[in-house]
């Protein structure tokens, strides 16, 4: 009964494919608009077919929540890829772009949760009704980016707001920035050493405490790509474009140890050197006593 009643379903649906196929070839060119409900009839009917994938009663309702979430996860894709492509230079994935990712998950969940009273899985109908799977691409996409971003380091709540550390770090980085233009504006001064006396010299205390911050930063494992790429930029204008350098306390120290050490070697052989040819002395100096001594018992003995 169940096969004659699918066959029968699969010989109407054959059917309806020619006579919708001859009425699109009957009309002229414009009629795309009318294409999307008699596709989207056609494959609703094709699935009917299927024990695995039968909506029965509740084929429009259903249906209609998983076009919503398809609808929902193209606009979340949208907006978290214009989001990240808008922030890749300077890098600020982490800071602007995590209201776009949490709603993209969101949405994500919604699909991959079963449907109270559903009979059919979103999950089933969008991520497995096809090899491509195109929506699953896209999320796991968008998950590896934010993973490889390290961006749940920089932020709290279930990645609904930033960390207070990172955006300590961002406002001490931005209060650099702006010594640096405030400093570039006064008349340029290079000194002997080749760098920007103005800027390495008002600037000095702002960029220490920044590379403090991320130094603990680095160690507690608080950073995400955004910190890292503002980091690498001001040590490249520090270092290379203004050419500072920032004098280290430890200099001294550092120096003593290295000398210490790399005379350890010529103090060895030294030693052992003056300690061997002491005891050689010793040794022969008593030696030549006993022989001399011998001889003289020897000599009485013959007399």
């Amino acid at each position: 009964m169940m096969l004659s009643q699918g066959f029968s379903l699969l010989c109407h649906l054959l059917l309806c494919g020619m006579c919708l196929g001859t009425g699109w070839l009957a009309q002229s060119g414009d009629t795309c608009s009318d294409l999307l409900p008699q596709y989207t009839w056609a494959e609703e009917l094709s699935l009917s077919l299927f024990p695995s994938y039968s909506l029965a009663q509740g084929l429009s309702r259903d249906s209609d929540i998983c076009l919503r979430l398809l609808v929902e996860f193209a606009n979340n894709s949208a907006a978290l890829s214009s989001c990240l492509v808008t922030n890749a230079r300077p890098v600020r994935l982490c800071q602007h772009c995590y209201t776009e990712y949490v709603q993209l998950q969101t949405t994500m969940q919604s699909i991959e949760t079963p449907m109270q009273n559903g009979t059919v899985s979103c999950d089933t109908s969008l991520l497995q009704s096809d090899r491509v799977q195109v929506v699953v691409i896209l999320n796991d996409f968008f998950e590896q980016t934010w993973e490889e971003s390290k961006c749940l380091q920089c932020l709290q709540n279930q990645s609904q707001s930033l960390l207070n550390t990172t955006c300590e770090f961002m406002d001490m980085f931005l209060s650099l920035q702006t010594c640096f233009k405030l400093n570039m504006k006064e008349p340029i001064v290079v000194t002997q050493q080749g760098n920007y006396s103005s800027v390495c010299r008002n600037c000095s205390k702002n960029y220490r405490e920044l590379n403090d911050l991320y130094s603990k930063l680095e160690k507690e494992k608080a950073l995400c790509i955004d910190l890292e790429d503002a980091m690498n930029s001001t040590r490249i204008l520090w270092s290379k474009t203004f050419n500072c350098t920032v004098p280290c306390t430890d200099t001294v120290p550092v120096i003593a140890v290295s000398a210490f050490i790399l005379f350890l070697p010529v103090i060895f052989y030294l030693s052992s050197y003056l300690h061997s040819e002491q005891k050689k002395r010793k040794l022969i100096f008593p030696s030549r006593i006993k022989s001399h001594a011998n001889a003289v018992n020897i000599q009485h003995k013959c007399n």
